[in-house]
């Protein structure tokens, strides 16, 4: 424990009656006693100065961290974390853990929270980084609650969402016919290259003049989309600073000028062909879209 105000007092009491060199023996005491209160064994409460505990090797806080999902399926979900540190700099070695937190039923109860820290440390840098986390064996149509998580310490970080798994979408005999605003069509679908990026990557084009759609879809690498109930999105991606990435694979579709977030698409992936499945599809001027079309993937 360090030094109180009444070893204060006795210290300088004795540095009034030291005055002459015959006394060095307690000049010396007096320093092995001033030195003896400032070596209090006491570490640093300040968790960006680690203290003199060799235990104690925190410097940073924990990362501040953003939670999204890619990819939901009726019965599955990548679970996503992302650390903005790009313009940071970090002139000591320090590190993190990381992982996720995944909560069914109830938002508020955490009694059946399920943790997965994944393995090893990541050091600070400066730059952005990511990591996921697949889950499976979900049931369809039900909202979940997730949060990716820093630690460093005494140090935590979370931001917590949730997700709902994708429905089974309406039971549709006939394909590549659709009906639109009460007249029905057959058709022919095409896949495109949408312009970068405000418009995806990857569409689907079908319909006869004046009706003619493209529905497109913003991918991870440049993929197709992955079975799922997909939502619509307003007039472009959002592709402003990091959100360019982070809006990829995340179950959004985006059909021109026609899309809002109300407006759903429904894709069968199996592999070798990608189908759309359109049940009472609403469009922004109140125009519904049904049937389902299909491509072979090249």
């Amino acid at each position: 424990m360090g030094c109180t105000f009444i070893d204060f007092v006795y210290i300088y009491a004795l540095i009034i009656k030291s005055t002459t060199l015959k006394n060095l023996f307690t000049i010396l005491s007096i320093f092995c006693l001033i030195f003896s209160c400032s070596d209090s064994g006491e570490t640093s409460e300040d968790p960006n100065n680690g203290g003199n505990d060799p235990q104690d090797t925190q410097i940073y806080d924990a990362p501040n961290v953003r939670s999204y999902v890619t990819y939901i399926s009726r019965n599955s979900v990548t679970l996503n974390g992302f650390i903005d540190h790009d313009l940071f700099a970090f002139t000591q070695d320090d590190s993190f853990k990381r992982g996720f937190i995944f909560r069914e039923g109830d938002e508020n109860d955490s009694s059946n929270d399920q943790i997965f820290e994944l393995d090893g440390e990541v050091p600070y840098y400066t730059g952005f980084y990511y990591f996921d986390y697949a889950i499976d064996g979900l049931e369809p149509n039900t909202t979940y609650y997730y949060t990716a998580y820093t630690e460093n310490g005494t140090s935590e970080n979370d931001d917590w969402e949730s997700f709902t798994t994708s429905d089974f979408p309406c039971d549709v005999a006939q394909n590549n016919y659709i009906t639109y605003d009460g007249m029905g069509y057959d058709v022919y679908v095409e896949i495109t290259d949408p312009n970068c990026c405000v418009d995806g990557n990857v569409g689907f084009r079908f319909g006869n003049w004046p009706n003619i759609f493209e529905i497109n879809f913003n991918e991870l690498e440049n993929g197709y989309p992955k079975t799922g109930q997909y939502f619509g999105v307003d007039y472009e991606f959002d592709i402003t600073y990091i959100q360019r990435e982070l809006v990829k694979s995340t179950n959004q579709v985006l059909i021109g000028s026609r899309s809002t977030p109300e407006t759903e698409v429904f894709v069968e992936n199996d592999g070798s062909t990608i189908t759309l499945i359109f049940c009472n599809t609403v469009f922004r001027d109140g125009t519904t879209l049904n049937g389902k079309v299909s491509v072979a993937i090249p």
